[in-house]
């Protein structure tokens, strides 16, 4: 029996009748409690003061339904012991209730394994972080009942069931419920009825405009030199670099946290370089990748560069190089974001390990992670030529056959410059 007050509370508060509330057996225990039961015990729901919920002693955690539940092929799961009986009220007589969006296992949701659909239908809340405990719950809920169940998506203007029913009827919670059915796409596919687009490489069949290029090689093999050999024919238009063409010109962005800044002077001077408009050069202004990205990727955004370098890579993070989840983070939150929003080539200056290995992936220092989340990969590996020579081997790329073999040698010249001198080869 459930006294007049506690069902008038029912009616008033939540739209709960007396009917309902005998359907599934809820009972007052005093003028303070009633009593709600669940297959392996009581929970009884304080209705004077504070509410408050209690479990009796020795009761198992399990799902909340009427007494009697009719044969279905569906079933629908709320949150929390109102919502089922206001849904159950409506006429949706296959549902159970979870007596709170944490307290499930795959044991309690046991029940729901021989239905084929299971619609989940979890409240609204305008707390950020409740949302994402909520949302957390959901995706637990999903890896315990597999593609059988499907989350029902409440209007913005209601926090629960009981709220809905206020103010929509029950061919809107079906109208709801069949749009569940259909699932959601949360990201939008490429257009593949497009013809492809073509590539705009910087330098043909090397470095492409939206790629991520690690330059590796041991310390004082050339990288700079190489990278500010191309830094220098992008921005003064040479139509050749070391043997390739130049496809395309314009500004670079290059952001050196490694040389010194009279060496940067001196290199520059002796590449001849003429057009310094093109070139912006940041140097030891404590730029980093896993701190203030914005602030890269504003000023890149605003300079609107066809390339940008950096040199080196250990200097631009604090993270764990050997660790392949920090690594990948790095890409992936920055690299790959710094390509992606300028759509410029991203030339990356790193150092090998000591191993004795040919294999560059094997001798890029750091994780394995690293050259799999790159789109090019050039090494630089010293000859035994005296008077800095070194051969550039291409090991990676996504667009065109890698292996190719480029000898360099770094020359003086006799009016003080320098030239970077090649002799292209294949294997």
């Amino acid at each position: 029996m459930i006294l007049e007050t506690h069902k008038n509370w029912f009616e008033n508060e939540r739209g709960i009748t007396g009917e309902t509330l005998e359907a599934f057996g809820v009972e007052s225990t005093s003028d303070e409690w009633v009593r709600m039961p669940y297959d392996t015990g009581d929970r009884t729901r304080k209705m004077i003061g504070p509410r408050d919920f209690r479990f009796t002693k020795d009761a198992k955690v399990c799902l909340y339904h009427p007494q009697k539940i009719t044969d279905e092929p569906y079933a629908f799961l709320c949150e929390g012991e109102t919502d089922t009986m206001r849904l159950w009220q409506e006429g949706v007589k296959s549902v159970y209730g979870l007596p709170g969006f944490q307290a499930f296992s795959d044991e309690v949701l046991a029940p729901l394994h021989k239905y084929e659909r299971v619609f989940v239908v979890l409240d609204n809340d305008n707390d950020y972080n409740v949302r994402t405990t909520v949302d957390t719950a959901w995706g637990r809920l999903r890896g315990i009942l597999g593609a059988k169940a499907r989350r029902i998506s409440l209007p913005n203007d209601v926090k629960d069931l009981c709220e809905f029913f206020d103010s929509y009827s029950l061919d809107t919670f079906r109208d709801i419920t069949k749009e569940s059915l259909a699932g959601n796409f949360h990201y939008k596919p490429l257009d593949l009825s497009m013809p492809p687009p073509e590539y705009e490489w910087l330098v043909n069949g090397l470095i492409c405009r939206g790629d991520t290029t690690l330059l590796v090689g041991e310390p004082n093999v050339g990288k700079s030199w190489i990278s500010l050999s191309l830094a220098v024919a992008m921005a003064d238009e040479h139509t050749k670099w070391l043997g390739h063409d130049v496809s395309h010109h314009g500004k670079v962005l290059y952001i050196d946290e490694e040389n010194p800044h009279d060496v940067v002077y001196h290199r520059l001077k002796q590449l001849g370089i003429e057009n310094y408009d093109n070139l912006r050069y940041l140097h030891r202004q404590g730029v980093r990748l896993d701190r203030n990205f914005d602030k890269l990727l504003d000023e890149a955004i605003t300079y609107e560069p066809n390339m940008i370098v950096l040199d080196s890579l250990t200097r631009f993070h604090t993270k764990d190089e050997n660790n392949a989840g920090e690594m990948a983070k790095l890409f992936n939150d920055s690299i790959n974001v710094l390509c992606r929003e300028t759509g410029a080539a991203v030339l990356i200056l790193h150092h090998t390990n000591k191993s004795e290995s040919n294999s560059s992936y094997v001798k890029t220092r750091g994780s394995s992670d690293i050259g799999a989340a790159i789109d090019c990969g050039i090494e630089l590996r010293k000859t035994d030529h005296e008077n800095n020579g070194f051969n550039l081997v291409h090991f990676k790329s996504r667009r065109t056959q890698a292996g190719g073999l480029t000898t360099v040698q770094i020359c003086d010249t006799i009016d003080g410059k320098v030239e970077l001198l090649t002799k292209t080869d294949v294997f």
